[in-house]
């Protein structure tokens, strides 16, 4: 990482209650996929550097819950977005968390493999299908055409729809911020 990680001991309370939000709570739960907290009681990932600013770590952490745990879209269809602009934006640790991840709320290994290639895995659903088109759309030309808005429109509805395009708006802001800090993931996995 290109900044010193924020010793716990020597926090702000700002940043401290940032800290606390990735100490406990759904993302510091045994069946997490990842942890953001490591053995030493450092964070890692987007929290390292989100607790440089309490406020804008704080705010950053609740779009975070919002879009990991308050979707409508259904885990494996924003697990499958969310690994799409890990790979567009090459982010290794937004791939680490997120395969992990998305193996977890049920994607294969060989689902795994052909997002990396680019391809769309086999035997998606029609919403999962969706999110995948959308995505690629979004990523490769910032937008949708009208036919496109509106194919998305009616499988995710308008609401689905706005959270992918939200998820995938967040997740590009995380794979830069990663990116221009080196945030690596752990070593050891």
């Amino acid at each position: 990482m290109r900044v010193e990680h924020v010793d716990p001991t020597r926090m702000s309370a700002g940043q401290r209650a940032v800290y606390d939000r990735y100490a406990s709570g759904p993302r510091a739960t045994p069946d997490n996929p990842y942890v953001l907290v490591d053995a030493d009681g450092r964070l890692q990932g987007p929290p390292a550097i989100w607790v440089l600013s309490a406020q804008f770590g704080q705010a950053l952490q609740q779009i975070g819950t919002a879009v990991r745990f308050g979707s409508q879209l259904p885990t494996r269809a924003c697990e499958i977005a969310i690994l799409l602009v890990g790979h567009h934006h090459d982010s290794p640790f937004e791939l680490y968390a997120h395969q992990r991840a998305g193996l977890a709320a049920g994607l294969t290994e060989a689902d795994l493999a052909a997002l990396a290639a680019g391809a769309e895995p086999a035997n998606l659903s029609e919403l999962e299908s969706c999110v995948w088109r959308t995505t690629r759309a979004v990523l490769d030309r910032g937008t949708l055409d009208e036919a496109e808005f509106h194919a998305a429109a009616a499988v995710l509805t308008e609401v689905g729809l706005f959270e992918l395009v939200t998820i995938i708006g967040y997740y590009t802001m995380v794979a830069w911020q990663l990116a221009v800090f080196d945030v690596q993931p752990p070593a050891a996995s």
